[in-house]
């Protein structure tokens, strides 16, 4: 049987067995409506890189996800300083980014060119989170996580991960797939080991 006669949960089960690993599938029902006339589902499925429980991988099918957010997604998350509570994006910068009439929202400056003429910060920026994206050995590992494909972008507090219970109510850094489910195991094992990379250096820094 190939990848396309399998389903999403049943190649992600599958990877989690050969990692040695325990995955977390939920499907919870939305409650009908006058504007909807099927039930719609959210679906999640987590497992943690480690038994330390410091580094999830998350893929999230939502149909009512907040508008402006991405309703099927996947990416790797890790908890980060309390002290952090903005909500940022990072992406990698286009030629588009060079165009002034499509600077119609902040962008933010981390003070390094290197970083800064790679990188697209939005949202909001406060002190804590400059401390923590300032660290050059953050910035390097940050660029290559960006690395691993076009569309993959940097996230800070951007989604509800509460479903993960060690993340609940907490904050977190993520290497998020905007665009689908990451289901390669290349592809997941890669940003596995490079969030792990990144959960390293702010917890010496901490």
């Amino acid at each position: 049987m190939d990848m396309e006669d399998r389903s999403s949960k049943d190649i992600i089960e599958e990877y989690a067995r050969i990692t040695r690993r325990v995955a977390v599938y939920n499907e919870t029902p939305y409650k009908l409506s006058g504007v909807y006339k099927f039930v719609k589902y959210r679906k999640f499925v987590y497992l943690p890189y480690d038994s330390l429980g410091k580094n999830y991988f998350v893929w999230v099918n939502d149909p009512l996800a907040r508008i402006g957010y991405p309703t099927v997604f996947s990416g790797a998350f890790i908890p980060i300083s309390s002290r952090i509570k903005s909500k940022l994006n990072i992406r990698s910068r286009n030629i588009l980014d060079k165009l002034s009439f499509l600077k119609k929202s902040k962008v933010y400056s981390t003070g390094s060119k290197k970083f800064d003429s790679r990188v697209v910060i939005k949202g909001s920026y406060n002190s804590a989170e400059k401390r923590l994206l300032s660290q050059p050995r953050v910035q390097d590992q940050l660029l290559k996580a960006l690395e691993i494909s076009s569309y993959m972008t940097i996230s800070i507090n951007e989604y509800n991960v509460d479903f993960i219970p060690e993340l609940k109510g907490k904050s977190y850094l993520s290497i998020i797939n905007p665009q689908g489910w990451e289901l390669e195991s290349d592809s997941i094992d890669e940003i596995f080991r490079r969030m792990e990379k990144i959960r390293n250096i702010i917890s010496y820094n901490e």
